[in-house]
């Protein structure tokens, strides 16, 4: 990987770290619904100039949008629903550790829904490793009750899982189009759906919204130009790594700047986690070298 691209790799790796700092710092001000909405829809504008300015053609067919919804729904509405509303009960670097389960449920989903993305030795061992975190998540010290904010939490990689699965229906989709239109479809299903308390936001002043736009224009809208930068000049499997790096960012950002203290259950669940993604990645290497 050169250096720009390592370069463009931490910064991504920060940005979406960020965003669970940015989500805690929100909700301050803002139920997690209007967080999830505002967070859509500055990002999904921010986007919009970019195509703009880029003269990327607009697509407006029917079948395709219904594509953007769906996408939109697994990708963006469910996940940042699903975080906004645990952190409300849970730290950061909790949050951000349960986010690097997804490649787990990822290769469990391809296994049963797809016929080219079979459970290897490496990838078995590794998802059984990472199921054991995710128990040890799940469960807080000292206590076999299950905590409602984690569980709810645990939606987000499930989705993201199956949002990586049916995400081939865009393919030779312009990918940022395909962002805009996913981000879009959200702003709009968020709005019909929570409309009520939507129309409730209070500002008081503008600094209230300063950690929101960060949000949704970094954490959100530039990070995905990024991934998919990267994604074109690097490679998915490098892209990948982004995964460990996430949970590091986040983690820092929530001890020195939010307080966040770390239990035993997340210093465990971490590792075994960390442990699966790095056999389910790695059997991804070994499969693309004898290919």
């Amino acid at each position: 990987m050169s250096v720009v691209n390592l370069g463009l790799l931490l910064l991504l790796s920060f940005l979406w770290g960020c965003s669970f700092y940015f989500i805690e710092k929100t909700l301050v001000y803002f139920s997690f619904e209007q967080v999830v909405f505002f967070r859509v829809l500055f990002a999904s504008i921010t986007i919009w100039l970019f195509l703009i300015t880029k003269k990327v053609k607009f697509d407006l067919r029917l079948k395709l949008w219904l594509s953007f919804a769906l996408m939109g729904l697994l990708n963006n509405v469910i996940p940042f629903l699903s975080f906004a509303y645990a952190q409300e009960g849970i730290s950061a670097s909790y949050a951000s550790i349960i986010n690097a389960t997804t490649p787990i449920f990822t290769a469990v989903f391809a296994h049963l829904l797809t016929k080219d993305e079979k459970l290897t030795r490496a990838k078995l061992l590794g998802v059984m490793i990472g199921f054991v975190g995710i128990v040890v998540l799940i469960l807080p010290e000292g206590s076999l009750s299950l905590d409602q904010h984690i569980l709810i939490a645990m939606i987000a990689p499930i989705s993201y899982a199956f949002a990586g699965i049916f995400g081939k229906i865009l393919k030779g989709v312009n990918p940022l189009f395909a962002v805009f239109g996913m981000l879009f479809s959200s702003t709009v299903i968020m709005y019909v759906v929570f409309h009520t308390n939507i129309n409730q936001t209070r500002v008081e002043h503008f600094a209230q919204f300063t950690d929101l736009i960060l949000l949704a224009v970094f954490s959100t809208a530039v990070a995905y130009i990024i991934y998919f930068r990267l994604l074109f000049s690097a490679g998915a499997l490098k892209v990948s790594l982004v995964t460990f790096l996430i949970p590091i960012s986040a983690s820092l950002l929530g001890v020195f700047l939010l307080g966040d203290i770390f239990t035993l259950n997340m210093y465990i669940g971490a590792v075994a986690v960390f442990l699966a993604l790095f056999l389910i990645i790695k059997d991804k290497k070994e499969k693309l070298a004898k290919e």
